[in-house]
């Protein structure tokens, strides 16, 4: 069995929607039957919802046993109930893949580690461990049951998925810069960004607490920074600058009950919890310690206009395709 080749999947896979689940972790999870063969692989997307490996299970168990009964459930813990009751031992020869060790403690959803330990898998392979007190405890649990248990594959990568989350453990924050740019570094003028890249951001800003911008960026681009293609929730936000002269009819003040405040000194901004910036290079300046990481979108069109000139010394922890566009996510080193 190639097993970082597995584990480089579901480890892609996990990124896919990485941040999404925050406070929780983005996690991934893939199943082998038991010639192999990849019956499912998903993520955890949404914080209170489903994990990555209940997802996992619900998925193979329908295509193992046929059983449709279980594509009605939607609620976490009755999907637990209904595999637990129903499973009758089918996956006894099939191997799970998890990016992180399995939660085992009840929270908004059931233990993870003793649905896997109850349904009864063969092996599985774990990339990284849980340092959080609350959830960890998922191998010694699972050591107790006849599974076999192999971890620290591709830790590197694993520790990587797990940033925001660690973030957020460590410091009760996480903070992104987004950026999108042409491929010769211009980033002004018009959209840039594909669709499939603008749903991703969209995604983000639903679960932010709050978007930071410039006056400038307000007045010149007029943004409405809502999650209008996901039909989601519009943030608060930040405004570095004077609220004097500001036209109350720019699109940002569009949306009911959202709180727009105005700053003159960054540090009087809070950051606790999920916050996105968006601006230009004086606004990453300004803010270059308080960066976490930064999420650029880039895409394969080049234009005249302004380039983006700052200084930072990065570490790309994850690069995909996302529409016409690339998506990177780099770390501030």
């Amino acid at each position: 069995m190639e097993v970082d080749f597995y584990m480089n999947l579901v480890l892609d896979n996990a990124w896919e929607n990485q941040a999404l689940a925050l406070p929780n972790p983005s996690v991934g999870a893939l199943i082998l039957d038991k010639n192999n063969a990849i019956i499912s692989i998903q993520s955890h997307n949404l914080f209170g919802e489903a994990h990555a490996e209940l997802l996992a299970c619900k998925e193979a168990y329908k295509k193992l046993s046929y059983d449709k009964k279980i594509e009605t459930l939607s609620n976490a813990n009755d999907i637990y109930d209904f595999l637990i009751k129903n499973h009758n031992g089918i996956f006894k020869n099939a191997s799970i893949f998890v990016t992180l060790e399995p939660c085992n403690h009840y929270g908004k959803t059931p233990p993870c580690a003793n649905l896997i330990k109850e349904l009864g898998f063969k092996k599985i392979f774990i990339s990284s461990r849980d340092k959080n007190k609350i959830a960890s405890g998922g191998i010694e649990s699972l050591s107790k049951g006849d599974i076999q248990i192999e971890s620290g594959i591709l830790s590197k990568r694993g520790e990587d998925l797990l940033l925001p989350f660690l973030c957020m453990q460590e410091k009760g924050s996480f903070c992104v810069y987004k950026i999108a740019k042409r491929l010769n570094g211009s980033f002004e003028d018009g959209i840039i960004s594909s669709i499939q890249s603008r749903i991703y951001s969209h995604k983000l800003r639903n679960i932010a607490d709050r978007i930071i911008i410039s006056t400038k960026t307000l007045i010149n681009d007029n943004p409405i920074l809502d999650s209008r293609l996901i039909k989601g929730r519009a943030p608060n936000i930040c405004v570095i600058g004077k609220s004097k002269n500001i036209d109350k009819n720019l699109n940002i003040y569009s949306i009911k009950n959202r709180k727009i405040s105005f700053y003159d000194n960054i540090n009087d901004i809070p950051m606790e919890g999920f916050s996105i910036i968006e601006g230009g290079a004086g606004l990453f300046d300004s803010f270059r310690d308080k960066i976490d990481c930064m999420l650029v979108f880039i895409s394969a069109d080049m234009a005249r206009g302004k380039n983006f000139y700052s200084e930072f010394k990065g570490r790309i922890l994850h690069s995909k395709r996302i529409g016409e566009d690339i998506l990177l996510w780099v770390k501030r080193d």
